[in-house]
């Protein structure tokens, strides 16, 4: 079987909790609609994915497992299967959620996670047009210093590339259930934007006494396809561009921190791609390790259930060294 179909085949077997179901113990039928048992459970009988795509995703895995190439349509039938599994747990207080028990095998890493994410939860910070309009996300990478996208830049600088405080804010504990718990942080100017990728260095007013915060650490090293990440950000109710089961794959929530698990899909120029459900809101967020608790890139566009695209760790990397002393 040619390489991309055998990762195709893998993926499938990690999302689909591996094992039990592909060593021939259970016919691909059974495999398919017992993932759509767990897909119903978490999104609920009315947003369940068409029907014709159940039959498409099972000739799919069977011709995987059987060395053989399904049809496109097929393959695209078993990909959106195994995006509906990407789940978006909440932070609160400080800690992320435990993960549906039908989704948990898939992330072996995540009570991992959970305990590192702990020392930097507070380092991602919503992104407003003051006095309160989200627009997208951001992080601390230095003191008093913010990454994120450049067109997250654009929204709020109305296309100039400039700011002054005033203008926008930051605010770093925006929580389900606890909503705003301190002040929000002014931005002060855009220190730097790249002149190719959609990265942003913005700086923000430094905090008040015993309230400092540590920058996240970026690992440039590159990670292999299949290699578990996180998007931590602040998902945005994207509805009108998205399918209707939005709503409840997100519980109905948006606009407050959460982390949305997946893994890596693939590369490109100074590009990773993954698999976690974002939507409009998460631009800039921080893509983690779920192994290491290390941003491996900066999330900057994506296609909700089909394709995420972001900066890679060591582009990020060298953006912000090249521009902290500005």
């Amino acid at each position: 079987m040619p390489d991309l179909y055998q990762q195709h085949l893998e993926r499938a077997a990690r999302a689909l909790n591996a094992g039990q179901p592909f060593d021939g113990s259970a016919k691909s039928e059974e495999v398919i609609k017992g993932v759509l048992g767990k897909i119903k459970a978490i999104v609920g009988p009315t947003n369940m994915p068409p029907v014709e795509q159940e039959a498409q995703a099972t000739e799919a895995l069977e011709a995987l497992r059987n060395g053989e190439k399904p049809t496109p349509q097929q393959l695209g039938a078993l990909e959106f299967i195994v995006r509906m599994m990407r789940p978006v747990p909440f932070s609160r207080a400080s800690r992320l959620d435990d993960l549906n028990e039908d989704v948990a095998p898939a992330f072996p890493d995540w009570s991992h996670f959970q305990g590192a994410a702990q020392s930097f939860l507070y380092s991602i910070a919503r992104i407003d047009l003051a006095p309160k309009t989200p627009v997208g996300t951001g992080f601390l990478v230095a003191g008093g210093l913010l990454v994120t996208n450049r067109h997250v830049l654009d929204v709020l600088s109305r296309g100039t590339g400039l700011l002054e405080k005033g203008q926008a804010v930051v605010r770093f504990k925006y929580e389900y259930g606890s909503g705003e718990d301190e002040p929000p942080i002014a931005v002060l100017r855009a220190v730097a934007t790249h002149p190719r990728l959609d990265l942003s260095l913005l700086e923000i007013e430094e905090p008040e006494e015993g309230n400092s915060r540590q920058p996240v650490e970026v690992d440039e090293a590159a990670v292999e396809v299949g290699h578990p990440v996180v998007a931590v950000g602040y998902p945005l109710d994207d509805s009108k561009r998205n399918p209707l089961f939005l709503n409840a794959l997100f519980w109905g929530v948006f606009g407050v921190k959460r982390a949305a698990p997946g893994e890596v899909a693939g590369h490109g120029p100074q590009t990773l791609l993954h698999d976690c459900s974002t939507v409009g809101g998460n631009s800039g967020s921080p893509v983690f390790s779920m192994k290491t608790g290390r941003v491996i890139g900066i999330h900057r566009e994506g296609f909700f259930l089909y394709r995420n695209e972001a900066v890679d760790g060591a582009s990020l990397k060298e953006f912000v060294n090249t521009h902290a002393k500005d």
